[in-house]
């Protein structure tokens, strides 16, 4: 049965950096959050590649914008 279940970004269970930019992880039983930083000059196209592996991102996402703009 799911239960209810609170973790901060204060403190994340991971952080992840990349060329101008980080994610936190936050871990809930199977599912994950994560909260991604991008700072300006970002690009998928320039910083990840070589990380993921792949030239676009294979993962579903749900994004919000708290401050800035994307472009796709």
């Amino acid at each position: 049965m799911p239960r209810l279940q609170y973790k901060t970004f204060a403190t994340p269970d991971e952080v992840r950096t990349f060329p101008n930019g980080r994610a936190e992880v936050v871990k809930l039983d199977e599912s994950v959050v994560g909260r991604a930083v991008y700072e300006p000059g970002w690009r998928w196209s320039t910083a990840m590649p070589t990380i993921a592996g792949t030239v676009r991102c294979q993962l579903h996402h749900l994004g919000y914008s708290i401050s800035g703009t994307m472009h796709r």
